[in-house]
């Protein structure tokens, strides 16, 4: 019996301005080598939450990479958190 061990690509679950929580990438979509593989759960690529990840990693404070990324304040606050804690999953 083979084990199947599920991948998971860098994401962070968030809901934006439609008030859905999905998964969402925080990496550019090619720098998973397993995305879109049948054991990586999807995540959906959004390039404002992207940016918004990388900027937070520079330091940024939450409050203005929502006015800067046009993200919902709680969005902005839990990718800071992903990004001061170095994690890719939340």
């Amino acid at each position: 019996m083979r084990t199947t061990l599920f991948h998971r690509c860098p994401s962070v679950r968030l809901a934006l301005h439609d008030g859905v929580e999905r998964e969402y990438r925080l990496d550019d979509p090619g720098a998973c080598p397993r995305s879109g593989t049948p054991d990586t759960p999807a995540s959906a690529y959004e390039p404002r939450v992207h940016l918004a990840y990388l900027l937070a990693r520079q330091g940024h404070r939450p409050d203005w990479l929502a006015r800067f990324a046009d993200l919902p304040p709680a969005a902005a606050r839990r990718l800071a958190g992903a990004a001061s804690r170095g994690s890719h999953h939340s």
